[in-house]
């Protein structure tokens, strides 16, 4: 079943056919993740996207999506879509990059977004940290959930669920490109050109093995004398968002940062 855009969303559709995702190495495209960024008891989910697209059910033939309308789908079987040209499929209001999978999961009906792990983090960052912040800190940050989204991964946190991770707080906070508000007809866009950047010089750099990459907005605080002032205590595991902030503002690089939360330097991989 097909519904056709309203203006407003057609608009939308149209506007983001100019969408163009950050450049991507080969390596860093290899590694592919898998959230979970819907699930719904009801037995159909309606999508949309922005660029043609190819729809694939198992066990039939694929057919064509096009943008400016609705597609509603029983979700019985495994649907999976993939856009061409970066386009970006739109689950519920938001808007993703790389590609979408449908399926029937534990009586409900699942959207699972697969994308590299680089995309994954432009969403990440400035959903986890103000893009507004010191750029060693967003720097600092982006190692850290670059970290835990390998690890997580690594270490099948969702055990046999189709998907590594999800987008809320019980893994990374991750929504998209965009958002589409109905109020206004107009896209609002979740990723920032100041933590793209923080990614993008970060591309390949993560802790060791061993330090998982968590962090808070704010840690329990014990202080230590350091440099004629005061720092908190790191517990080895743990990154404070918050006292990064005011380390980068005061001086210190996001390898410093790093190192003082993780007790050690974070690596690139070759």
């Amino acid at each position: 079943m097909m519904k056709q855009f309203s203006k407003g969303i057609y608009s939308l559709a149209l506007s983001l056919v100019l969408v163009i995702v950050a450049g991507i190495s080969p390596a860093a495209a290899s590694n592919l993740l898998r959230v979970l960024v819907k699930e719904d008891s009801n037995t159909k989910m309606s999508v949309a996207v922005t660029q043609p697209s190819t729809l694939q059910v198992a066990g039939q033939q694929s057919r064509r999506l096009d943008p400016g309308q609705w597609y509603t789908l029983s979700i019985n079987s495994a649907y999976r879509i993939t856009p061409s040209n970066n386009g970006l499929v739109q689950v519920g209001s938001n808007l993703y990059p790389g590609e979408i999978e449908l399926r029937p999961w534990n009586n409900k009906a699942i959207a699972v977004n697969v994308l590299s792990l680089e995309e994954y983090l432009r969403s990440v960052v400035p959903s986890e940290m103000p893009a507004s912040w010191h750029m060693d800190a967003l720097m600092a940050q982006a190692v850290a959930a670059r970290s835990y989204a390998i690890n997580t991964q690594r270490q099948r946190k969702w055990g046999q669920a189709p998907y590594d991770l999800v987008s809320d707080t019980r893994d990374q906070v991750y929504k998209g490109f965009y958002r589409y508000d109905p109020q206004t007809g107009r896209a609002i866009a979740l990723i920032h050109s100041r933590s793209d950047q923080a990614v993008a010089s970060t591309a390949g750099y993560m802790l060791r093995p061993g330090f998982k990459g968590y962090y808070r907005a704010r840690l329990p605080r014990n202080w230590i004398s350091w440099g004629g002032g005061y720092m908190p205590v790191s517990d080895g595991q743990h990154l404070d968002q918050e006292m990064t902030q005011q380390m980068a503002q005061s001086g210190w690089n996001w390898v410093q940062i790093l190192a003082w939360w993780y007790r050690d330097e974070p690596i690139k991989n070759k």
